[in-house]
């Protein structure tokens, strides 16, 4: 019992020295095909709602150990943002910052910068974008189309 117990705790010992180099997914992002979308802020009057028809709604989450890797975290999102709207065939992106995928949070600074890069570069590539603003609390309704590509969830 003992020599197995050591073993494992030399395999255990010897995991933590190579976790440097095992490469740890971060950047949390949940991308929904919408019919439809609406939000307000929230106790706001229901007339000052903003409305988005068909959209493929983006919510991210970033974290602290993505402050290190800017540009592969935008490479990548936006990367994977392209694929699913050819896929489900959508031009029109909504991205929402969402802070409750995971207890580890980035700077909020740096979560707005990054949603407003992504917006950039998909507004390059000649995607409709929509950015709800960042750091305020909304009301909202979606209706979530039905296929299985209709609901991605990702880890970058």
């Amino acid at each position: 019992m003992m020599k197995k117990m050591r073993k494992e705790l030399q395999f255990l010992q010897m995991v933590r020295g190579f976790s440097q180099f095992i490469k740890v997914k971060r950047l949390r992002f949940l991308m929904l095909h919408l019919e439809s979308f609406w939000y307000s802020l929230n106790e706001s009057n229901p007339a000052d709602r903003t409305e988005i028809g068909e959209s493929l709604h983006v919510w991210i989450h970033s974290e602290e150990e993505d402050e290190e890797n800017k540009s592969g975290v935008l490479r990548k999102m936006v990367k994977n943002i392209r694929w699913l709207a050819q896929k489900v065939d959508c031009n029109r992106v909504t991205l929402h910052s969402f802070a409750h995928l995971d207890d580890s949070k980035s700077d909020p600074e740096f979560a707005d910068s990054l949603i407003e890069d992504v917006a950039v570069k998909l507004r390059e590539r000649e995607f409709n974008v929509h950015v709800v603003p960042f750091g305020h609390f909304y009301e909202f309704n979606m209706h979530v189309k039905g296929p299985s590509l209709a609901k991605v969830f990702k880890k970058i």
